[in-house]
């Protein structure tokens, strides 16, 4: 029986030191992707963007010239894998390039005090990726290709509004005015370009995010391009921009608009 027990101790001891190496490694491949970030080229002020673009850019704060590379956001919310699905608490990092197109989210969703879910969603060099890790360590979700590519390419674009440095200083961006409130902003891709129109309130901020066929998986692997929409609401000034302090993020699917993500964002830095 001491035998026995030993044996399923050790056995435990090994499964546990697997998980945790394995789950170190998940991290470390974060942090790598970030680093790729930190080498991309700097903002540099863009010409003839629309007015109400340059405007909006200015009143969050964004600067031209500046040495600064990344905006990093800290965010809470809620996701749900699937339509119609439970919502589940997240709280997540961010990192968004200025001069470039690229970023990297690092979620995770705890079950008590242990990592029920880790999330790496990225867009880096021109390529996107997603991982989901049970327990930080279990592969449970993975994809890449260029559908997942356009895909990140669409939420770099979105999420502009939380990094208004690039709307001034990223080249790869394309605006143009579709209406007196709505401006379209377009990047390439190695997978196609990518476009994403915003809707501006009388206050000239940005609170509506629209794009026609972004590219979605679902949970079994089948793509299907659907029109995208976000929300973004509570502007305020946070670290040293002025941004929106919560967005809401939903696919259109034939019955009707349903969010799959709601982010708050608790704290915001500039890095060179």
């Amino acid at each position: 029986m001491q035998i026995f027990v030993a044996f399923v101790f050790l056995v435990l001891i090994i499964a546990l030191a697997v998980q945790v190496a394995v789950s170190g490694a998940f991290r470390k491949r974060g942090v790598r992707l970030v680093a790729k970030l930190h080498e991309g080229p700097l903002p540099r002020k863009i010409a003839g963007l629309p007015q109400p673009v340059l405007e909006f850019a200015v009143r969050c704060g964004a600067e031209s010239g500046t040495k600064l590379r990344i905006a990093s956001l800290t965010q809470t919310g809620e996701l749900r894998a699937k339509q119609g699905g439970p919502f589940a608490k997240v709280a997540a990092w961010q990192a968004i390039t200025l001069g470039a197109p690229g970023f990297v989210w690092l979620g995770r969703q705890d079950w008590g005090p242990f990592p029920k879910l880790r999330i790496l969603d990225a867009y880096v060099a021109r390529e996107g990726r997603l991982e989901v890790r049970l327990l930080g360590s279990i592969r449970v979700a993975e994809a890449s290709g260029p559908a997942l590519t356009l895909g990140e390419a669409y939420r770099y674009l979105a999420e502009l509004p939380w990094a208004p440095d690039a709307i001034l200083g990223n080249p790869d961006l394309e605006w143009r005015l579709v209406a007196r409130n709505i401006a379209e902003v377009r990047m390439a891709t190695p997978a196609g370009p990518a476009r994403v129109s915003f809707r501006f309130d009388a206050a000239g901020d940005i609170v509506e995010m629209e794009a026609k066929e972004r590219p979605a998986l679902d949970p079994d692997g089948t793509e299907h391009r659907r029109p995208w929409r976000g929300y973004f609401k509570d502007y305020r000034r946070i670290g040293p921009r002025r941004i929106p302090a919560s967005a809401e993020i939903g696919y259109v699917y034939p019955d009707g608009y349903e969010p799959y993500c709601r982010l708050s964002v608790t704290d915001y830095h500039l890095a060179p």
